[in-house]
């Protein structure tokens, strides 16, 4: 299992979906990704757009810092 970072913080929608979505892609069974989010827009999108598709999503650290934990199923 590997776990990797995408620092979005300076990224606003759709950029950072859009740069989240080709991260994810990368990915294998089981691996997890970190998101660093900054964009409020993101906040949100992001989590919605990876609930609907196949991983398993968990917030670390909100509010102080938006860390979102994406693992593929």
């Amino acid at each position: 299992m590997e776990c990797q970072t995408l620092d979005l913080r300076e990224h606003v929608c759709p950029m950072a979906l859009l740069l989240a979505k080709r991260a994810a892609a990368q990915l294998g069974q089981g691996d997890q990704l970190i998101i660093l989010l900054g964009d409020a827009g993101a906040q949100q999108d992001i989590p919605r757009y990876f609930e609907q598709q196949t991983f398993i999503i968990e917030w670390l650290d909100r509010p102080q810092q938006a860390r979102l934990k994406v693992t593929k199923e």
